[in-house]
């Protein structure tokens, strides 16, 4: 064993004695790991998993039920089809895409009751943890301008001994559970997540079972974690491959959303469902402005923004990001003309679904597809309710 790794295993066992020693005192473990200073020496929580280990070895019990005895449960959404209850969920994207303010959005959904899902109908409150933006500045005039009820969000604060500090997670997962029971908050939003892991973000070890333990919390208190997540310079394919920091944080999380600038529509964006194990991942990709938003307050000029919801779209992140990997002029070109070939040779019009799927049969990408629509300016026919629409070719005037 290394000098760093005993040295590991000494704190280690000195952090699981803790409780032992000093029954009385239930702050104990975290007086120590702030002692220790954060992030926690490289392979400090294997150390600690491997004593825990150790010392319960003895009462270790392996056992089995029947699985008649698990009744199923229905998933419930916080935001229909995108973000569950009882889960974390990522929204990921470059910086200059209006996460921040996305968050914003979605708290003044959920706040008025507003939002598709579990409480569409009925305002909640919910927490929120910001580590970049300023409250007074930034924050609350952005939850003005998404019509927010700022009286059910409460912003979380942590002092130790009197000085202000910062939410660390996993260790303070079930501080927040508490506080979210105390408030029947339905979520918990993280601006970003990662200024709040106690872990070196690349390294996988330490980063799944952080992930793990916050998981855990919000499944067992009915809880979603919402974070933000930012992703690297370099370009990759998909959006998962694209998340800053260890795999492990993209794998981790039931949800995640990806968002990004469209690159065919100056000021448009795209958000897009890029991972979904509760529901399906063919969830309708949704178009969005950051605009400009100014109002009074106590007789001052404030400027802000805030999202403009435009409709729906046929593209995802990762499949842009595909195309901009690969070259996207010349998919462009190559999407639409399959699209007006298949049109032509069936009479000029046909369903979306059928022109997607065989575009899929030549590997061209959803985005592609959907972007040589909107080249060839087709006419978007509405069928009946949930029956999708019909691409037409638009109409040739006649010469002479």
């Amino acid at each position: 064993m290394s000098e760093a790794e005993s040295i590991g295993m000494t704190r280690a066992r000195l952090y699981c004695a803790l409780p032992k020693m000093m029954p009385g005192e239930p702050n104990l473990r975290d007086d120590f790991l702030r002692l220790l200073g954060y992030p926690q020496p490289a392979g400090f929580w294997d150390c600690v998993k491997e004593v825990d280990a150790e010392e319960s070895d003895t009462g270790r019990v392996v056992s089995t039920v029947s699985l008649s005895d698990i009744k199923p449960r229905r998933v419930k959404w916080l935001w229909e089809g995108r973000i569950p209850m009882g889960e974390a969920t990522l929204i990921v994207g470059r910086g200059g895409t209006g996460k921040s303010t996305l968050l914003a959005n979605m708290a003044g959904q959920i706040t008025m009751g507003v939002m598709p899902g579990e409480f569409l109908g009925t305002p909640r409150d919910l927490l929120y943890v910001a580590n970049e933006d300023s409250y007074e500045y930034t924050i609350v005039p952005r939850l003005m301008a998404a019509g927010a009820d700022r009286s059910r969000i409460h912003p979380i604060a942590v002092k130790t001994a009197g000085r202000s500090g910062s939410v660390i997670l996993p260790l303070d997962c079930e501080r927040l559970a508490a506080i979210a029971a105390e408030h029947d908050a339905v979520a918990i939003m993280l601006d970003p997540l990662s200024s709040n892991l106690d872990v070196r973000k690349n390294n996988g070890d330490e980063m799944r079972p952080a992930m793990e333990r916050i998981r855990r919390t919000a499944e067992a208190a009915g809880l979603s974690f919402i974070g933000l997540g930012h992703t690297r310079k370099a370009i990759s394919m998909n959006l998962m491959d694209a998340i800053l920091g260890s795999s492990e944080l993209g794998n981790v999380v039931r949800s995640a959303i990806g968002v990004m600038a469209d690159p065919d529509e100056k000021g448009a964006y795209v958000l897009s469902q890029e991972k979904n194990n509760l529901g399906r991942l063919d969830v309708t990709s949704l178009m969005y402005r950051i605009t400009g938003h100014m109002f009074q307050s106590d007789g001052e000029l404030i400027q802000t923004s805030r999202i403009e919801w435009t409709g729906e779209t046929d593209k995802t992140v990762s499949d842009m990001l595909a195309d901009a990997q690969t070259g996207n002029g010349g998919a462009l070109k190559e999407a639409m003309e399959f699209v007006r070939s298949y049109l032509e040779s069936r009479g000029g019009e046909a369903p979306r679904k059928d022109v997607q799927a065989a575009a899929r049969g030549e590997g061209i990408s959803a985005s592609s597809i959907g972007r040589a629509r909107d080249k060839l300016n087709l006419t978007v026919l509405r069928q009946g309710f949930g029956s999708g629409s019909v691409w037409q070719l638009p109409a040739v005037p006649p010469s002479g």
